[in-house]
């Protein structure tokens, strides 16, 4: 093993100031519960987030807020900056396959040797069993970053008190670890099966094979390369201050605060968004021209493995067909983030392909899949997170809006119920959905102050433009209305040459057709 020297820090633009495009999201937000303007943070709170960190990556220029964060000498005694940490989850793992590569680029490690040549027969044994220990020794690194492994143990709760389990003890299952045995369950490599415990895995192999604690290794390899300044993979230190404390509602803080995760490399990182988003441009830019990686073991990082339906890369989702690369987190008492990075992703050889891009582009509902491709921004991307377990939802309005107010792709495909924005009048082609639909009793009724939906004979509830990109048909685009009040939307748009109406509740989409 040869010592290696991380490269100088790069220095990457980041604006402090709160450009326009939190002051349009803010100004949606304070909306959202009535037509009259709340407080940012009250309606958060109602959301069941009162805490929400989002950055944004804009042509290479980083920018962030707090949103809602209460005013200098507002009665709270919380006041968060773009300096607060969250703890990032399972994006954790996706820094991680950042260091992973880089070793791999520099020959540290090699991605498809067999995880044995790392591990001692005792460190083997501890996820393995006499009929299962000739399979595991055959698990590579590729298999354990692109969750096909076949190990056990999804994800982890953390830990409250003081004791803490060793990676041994996780692994085998043993107290304090508050987790089964992380062992094979199928044959390697066979599918995917989303794996916490494979991740573990790898943060054996670094520590056992670099002989540091993970936490440093981590620093040493991306984070203080990548100027990575509010991000550690360690235990958050007693003076630390500045962090988001977990709700497990909008009104309900946890205690504790936060939980500890010694499953560093699956979902210790504590970070920030602006921070996430400088390990994205870096992924950009190793794609576009090298940098922090070299463009192959860039293209190799973000290749999806195989044709898992989660379009699962090495620690990033790279879906094919797809214009982003992300990844979501989410540990308990209350942390839920995101982060998503645009990037014209190296998915095919060559040309004659083509007919499998644009089979996959259409599968994921991307009607041009050249245009699409093309519209790509340069060094953009977004991170949302939030510190509350009901941080879902706002999450994904969040992401659905900034596309949408930028002009950009969209980055999620789950039919999420999106904001709805009062100041825009409902598109006039609505009438041409007036009347009765079905399965069910649905009418949507248009009239000079708006449209509006009634189900069998309740009260008719009045329908707002939804902040999201419309689906593009032949006919046209959709016409997106969220119920006020509700989380309900109507997709108004076309099936097969005839006019229809999608039924987003978070939930199966239900499609309805015009009654005779």
């Amino acid at each position: 093993m040869g010592d290696y020297v991380p490269e100088v820090k790069e220095e990457i633009k980041v604006d402090e100031e709160a450009p326009d495009m939190f002051e349009k999201l803010e100004k949606l937000i304070r909306f959202q519960l009535s037509s009259e303007e709340l407080p940012v943070r009250d309606v958060l709170t109602a959301f069941g987030t009162p805490i929400v960190s989002v950055g944004i990556l804009d042509a290479g220029i980083i920018t962030g807020k707090v949103l809602g964060n209460p005013r200098p000498g507002a009665e709270s005694t919380e006041s968060f900056d773009n300096e607060t940490l969250f703890q990032a989850a399972s994006i954790s793992k996706a820094v991680t396959a950042l260091a992973v590569l880089k070793l791999c680029q520099l020959g540290e490690l090699d991605l498809d040797a067999p995880i044995s040549g790392y591990l001692s027969s005792e460190q083997m044994s501890w996820i393995s069993t006499s009929q299962t220990q000739a399979l595991v020794s055959q698990i590579s690194i590729r298999l354990l970053l692109s969750h096909t492994s076949g190990l056990r143990v999804h994800g982890f709760d953390g830990y409250s008190n003081t004791a803490i389990p060793s990676v041994q003890q996780i692994l085998h299952g043993d107290p304090p670890a508050n987790n089964e045995q992380i062992s094979l369950f199928t044959l390697p490599g066979v599918g995917f099966y989303y794996s916490g415990g494979g991740f573990t895995v790898i943060q054996l192999i670094l520590e056992t094979h670099l002989k540091k604690p993970f936490h440093q290794i981590m620093d040493e390899t991306v984070l203080q390369p990548l100027n990575m300044t509010r991000s550690t993979y360690n235990t958050l230190d007693s003076a630390e201050t500045n962090y988001a404390p977990a709700y497990l509602t909008g009104k309900n803080k946890s205690d504790p605060e936060y939980h500890v995760y010694p499953e560093k490399a699956a979902a210790a990182l504590w970070t920030t968004p602006s921070d996430l988003l400088k390990a994205v441009l870096a992924v950009q830019k190793s794609l576009k021209t090298g940098g922090f990686l070299d463009r192959k073991w860039a293209e190799i990082m973000l290749t999806q493995a195989g044709d898992n339906e989660a379009g699962m890369a090495l620690g990033w989702v790279a879906k094919k067909g797809s214009v982003h690369f992300w990844h979501t987190g989410g540990n308990p008492p209350g942390y839920r983030c995101i982060v998503v990075g645009y990037a014209d992703l190296p998915l095919y050889e060559d040309e004659a392909k083509g007919k499998e891009k644009e089979k996959q582009s259409e599968k994921a509902g991307v009607e041009d899949a050249k245009a699409d491709r093309t519209a790509v921004p340069e060094q953009c991307g977004i991170c949302i997170m939030t510190s509350s377990q009901l941080g879902t939802e706002i999450r994904s309005k969040i992401l659905q809006a900034i596309p949408c107010l930028r002009s950009w792709p969209s980055t999620w495909d789950n039919p999420t119920v999106p904001f709805l924005d009062r100041a825009r009048s409902v598109d006039s082609r609505a009438k041409d959905w007036r009347g009765e639909w079905g399965p069910g009793d649905w009418n949507l009724v248009y009239k000079e102050e708006g449209m509006f939906v009634r189900f069998g004979k309740l009260p008719a509830v009045r329908l707002v433009p939804g902040v999201l990109l419309a689906k593009k048909h032949a006919e046209g685009n959709s016409i997106d209305l969220v119920a006020d009040g509700l989380d309900l939307m109507l997709r108004l748009g076309w099936k097969e040459g005839s006019r229809s109406i999608e039924v987003w509740q978070n939930a199966p989409v239900i499609t309805l057709e015009r009654k005779s």
